[in-house]
Parts: structure tokens; C-alpha cells; sequence
């Protein structure tokens, strides 16, 4: 019978060495159909969970000791198998590290398959003792593998799927055809809201930022602050002057060093798309693009512009972009807003577990 253990470290450089091979394995296995995109995404890898932790390490309430990482390394007779990174709080939760950014979550492995079954229950039988008497929240996670299957086998563990979408642009020959594949009511409409930019007073651009040209600082609040307000109106809020207080500080906060805006200075995979109506924006995309897919943890639009659709005209312009750079996959995460079903998104179900352990 093949022996199972597990290490603990409180720093990822112990296991830079399995994770860079884990990533590039799974870059190959990806490419030839072996491994689906859902089970090993960027949040996987080496790179984002290093800018992770060098993230949290500045944080006040890790340097206060209020929470800290944990990296669980499991091994399978000596084989290194997976890696599972955790935020612990002082207060009594066991979180994944990256789940607020927004995405797919998972355990580090491509062998996370029946196969390999016994690993993860055995890892999940660990995490119960490790972690006793804390509360486990484990979100937006591939609903199907052997890892998440025994998760919500945990007695008392609470299992509910959320739709999270994705655009297959692999499926499609090149943007004319990923076009035409769109709702003609929709590509009417796009030609429709195009011709206000060419028969009228109003102008349109689109502009691409990356970590080389970055957007100077008030410029990225007006990004935020159109992020924010827009969050007020997807949880039906009434925009009142206490509303718009919270919105400039949130603002504030995200700009002087939040995960998104640190994220675009320190990794070459962030790009912001803007479109602009008049010289201010309308829209955003704030992504990250690595090894032909792409994720999307923020978009939004002014909606005082919704009449000219920003949000629909810059995702075309994007899509253009993506094909131009041979782009194969485009994760709008999770959420059941029409439009990502309107831009030719499938739906690729995200699930998240809680229990009482």
C-alpha cells in the first residue's frame, strides 16, 4: 500500500521547484486535451500565488498575526501530488488564498482525477484534524473532482453551485466566425450603438494598458470609482450621499494598494481595457492573460452611458484583440449577468463547500 503524508510551510519559495513543474505540466496536458482549463487555471500557479503571498505579507492583519498562509504539500509514496494553499484566520476560518479575486479556485494538482482518488481523501481527512473546530470555506471550485467530491462529504458540509462563464474561442476559426455565431438582434444592435460614434457629436476609443504604459493615478480612479458605483447598482442600492462616501473610500483603499491595482504593477499578465466615450470611461475590463486564456475578476460600466452599450462594444473590440494574439479561452467567471450569455459564453458551473469541522 502506498504511504500518503503531508508537509506544512509558511512560505511558498520551499516549493517553488514541484509548483514551476506542476505549472508546466499542466500547461502541456492542457494544450492535448488531457487536463480541462477549469481544473488548473492561472490561479494556480507558481507565479500568482507568489505575488499572493508577497501580497498578504504586507497586509496589517497578517503582520498583527490575525491570519497567516499555510501550504499543505501532499505526497504520495514520496511522489510530491498536490499542493493545497490556505488562508488561516485567528478568528476560527480556513479559506483558500485567492477566492475573493474572483475565478476558479482549486487544489494544485493534475492529478486530480479518480485515479489519484485516495490523495485527496486522505488530504481531506487531514485538513478535518489540522483544522478542528475552525469553520472551512472553500469557494468557486471545478464541482467535479475527486478533491471537491470528498469536501462535500464532509457530515454537515453545505454544497451549492453558482453558473460561471466562459467564451470557447478556440471553437471558432477567427473573430468573423466567432462573430456571426452571435444573435443577429445582437450584432444589429452593436451596428446600431457603432454608427452613434460615427454620425454624431460623441467619440469612442479603446484603450489597452499594460504593466509597460500604465494609467496614471487619477485615471485609475476613475476606474474604481466606476467599479464601486456599479456595485452599488448590482445590489440594488439606492446611490445615496452615504453611498457615494463609501464608494470614494473604496476607491481610495483599492488605489493606495488593493490586490488589483498592486497586481497591474508587479505581474506582466494584467491588462486593462477602457472604453471611452467623450475622453472619460464608460467601461473596463480588468484581466489577466496567461498561456492563451484569460480571466476577467472585473468589468463594469458607467451605467449613466448604458444607452450607447460600452460594456457590449468593448467586449467586441476585446474579442478582436484576443484573436489577434491567438487567445483560445475567455473566463467572465462567476455570475448570471445576460451579457456574458449575449457574447457566446457557455456556462462551466462553479461550486462552493462550507462545513463546521
Amino acid at each position: 500500500m502506498l504511504e500518503i503524508t503531508f508537509e506544512v510551510f509558511d512560505t511558498i519559495k520551499h516549493l517553488e521547484s514541484f509548483w514551476k513543474e506542476s505549472d508546466a505540466l499542466a500547461s502541456a496536458m492542457i494544450a492535448d486535451g488531457r487536463l480541462p482549463r477549469i481544473e488548473y487555471t492561472f490561479y494556480q500557479t507558481f507565479r500568482w500565488n507568489e505575488f499572493v503571498e508577497r501580497y498578504y505579507s504586507s497586509q496589517p492583519a497578517v503582520r498583527l498575526g490575525l491570519k497567516h498562509i499555510e501550504y499543505i504539500l501532499v505526497r504520495k509514496d514520496g511522489k510530491a501530488m498536490a499542493i493545497l494553499p490556505l488562508m488561516v484566520y485567528k478568528s476560527g476560518k480556513v479559506e483558500m488564498t485567492s477566492w475573493r479575486t474572483s475565478g476558479i479556485n482549486n487544489v494544485v494538482s493534475v492529478y486530480n482525477n479518480e485515479r489519484h482518488a485516495d490523495v485527496f481523501k486522505a488530504l481531506i481527512g487531514y485538513i478535518r484534524g489540522r483544522y478542528h473546530g475552525k469553520k472551512l470555506r472553500l469557494f468557486e471550485l471545478p464541482p467535479s473532482t475527486p478533491f471537491t467530491v470528498e469536501l462535500s462529504a464532509i457530515p454537515g458540509a453545505s454544497y451549492t453551485e453558482r453558473g460561471s462563464y466562459h467564451i470557447p474561442l478556440s471553437d471558432f476559426e477567427d473573430f468573423d466566425a466567432y462573430y456571426m455565431s452571435l444573435n443577429k438582434k445582437l450584432r444589429h444592435n452593436i451596428k446600431t450603438r457603432s454608427n452613434h460614434f460615427t454620425h454624431g457629436d460623441l467619440t469612442s476609443e479603446l484603450k489597452v494598458f499594460t504593466r509597460e504604459n500604465p494609467p496614471f493615478n487619477d485615471y485609475w480612479k476613475k476606474i474604481w470609482r466606476l467599479f464601486f458605483m456599479r456595485k452599488n447598482v448590482w445590489r440594488k442600492r439606492d446611490i445615496t450621499f452615504f453611498r457615494k462616501l463609501v464608494c470614494s473610500w473604496e476607491t481610495r483603499k483599492e488605489c493606495s494598494g488593493g490586490m488589483k491595482t498592486r497586481s497591474f504593477s508587479e505581474l506582466d499578465e494584467t491588462v486593462l481595457f477602457v472604453f471611452e466615450i467623450n475622453g472619460e470611461p464608460a467601461a473596463f475590463a480588468f484581466l489577466y492573460l496567461s498561456d492563451g486564456y484569460i480571466v476577467v475578476p472585473k468589468l463594469a460600466i458607467d451605467t449613466e452611458q448604458r444607452a450607447h452599450a460600452p460594456g457590449i462594444l468593448m467586449l467586441k473590440e476585446i474579442m478582436k484583440w484576443c484573436y489577434d494574439r491567438g487567445v483560445r479561452d475567455f473566463d467572465l467567471c462567476r455570475g448570471e449577468e445576460p451579457y456574458k450569455q449575449q457574447m457566446g459564453a457557455v456556462n462551466q458551473p462553479v461550486c462552493r463547500v462550507m462545513a463546521k469541522l
